[in-house]
């Protein structure tokens, strides 16, 4: 019981200070497709070369524009999105090695290491924290 409210109080702290929109809404339609493409695919080895060809930019206008627009870098963005489906995935029920595979990481410990990075827990602790919560 106390690693289920703890792993509650995680969570909360890991997901306080960010906003609720996602995806951030986009009016330049250039990084709408970059946007969408993303998330449609965040397992994909997305380099800064190919999300500014989707955006019919330069690198450095790309970076620039993405950066002003969003307030992180695209590389940032990229995590978050892989984060986020990896969140999903985990509760899901669907196995750390599976996720990890499914969002493009090389191996399954760089993988643990983003997500404790990004959440603050082991994604394996995210999902036996899911379970006491559900079960």
């Amino acid at each position: 019981m106390v690693a289920t409210v703890l792993l509650s109080a995680l969570r909360a702290w890991a997901s306080a200070g960010r906003d609720a929109t996602w995806p951030p809404p986009v009016t330049d339609p250039f990084l709408a497709r970059v946007v969408a493409a993303v998330d449609a695919d965040p397992g994909r080895e997305w380099t800064i070369d190919h999300l500014a060809a989707l955006g019919a930019m330069s690198r450095s206008v790309f970076a620039a524009r993405f950066r002003e627009v969003f307030g992180t870098s695209p590389a940032a963005h990229v995590t978050e999105v892989r984060m986020r489906r990896a969140k999903q995935l985990l509760d899901a029920g669907t196995p750390v090695s599976e996720t990890s595979r499914a969002l493009g990481y090389a191996s399954d410990e760089g993988f643990r290491r983003a997500f404790r990075r990004h959440t603050g827990v082991a994604p394996s602790a995210w999902r036996a924290g899911r379970r006491a919560l559900v079960g």
